[in-house]
Order: structure tokens, then C-alpha cells, then sequence
């Protein structure tokens, strides 16, 4: 296959948009799941808190 897209066939042309949607979906569903990733440890982290320990639990005696 050639370099220029202007010296390209049909079936190459068609081929090659064929390759570039399928690297764009791939690269869409890793962003989305990177965004659901990050969210749901956020939500994780913010609900799964531990209430603080008060002043006089945490000197020594």
C-alpha cells in the first residue's frame, strides 16, 4: 500500500478507514473505562471513610 491516500484504491482506502475506526473504538472504550475506573475508586474512597479518632483516644495514656 502506498503512503499518499491520493494514489490509493478503493478496497485500500476502505481498508484503511476500516483499521482507523476500529483504533478509534478501542481508544473509546479505554477512555471510558479509565473515566469509570477512576469514578468508582473516588466513590470508594469518599463513601468508605472512617469516622476520625477523637483527641483523647489518640494520646498515649
Amino acid at each position: 500500500m502506498s503512503i499518499e491516500p491520493a494514489n490509493w484504491t478503493a478496497e485500500e482506502r476502505a481498508a484503511f478507514y476500516a483499521r482507523r475506526e476500529s483504533r478509534n473504538r478501542a481508544l473509546g472504550i479505554l477512555l471510558v473505562s479509565l473515566v469509570v475506573l477512576f469514578f468508582g475508586i473516588t466513590v470508594v474512597r469518599m463513601t468508605g471513610q472512617t469516622p476520625p479518632i477523637p483527641a483523647s483516644a489518640a494520646q498515649p495514656q
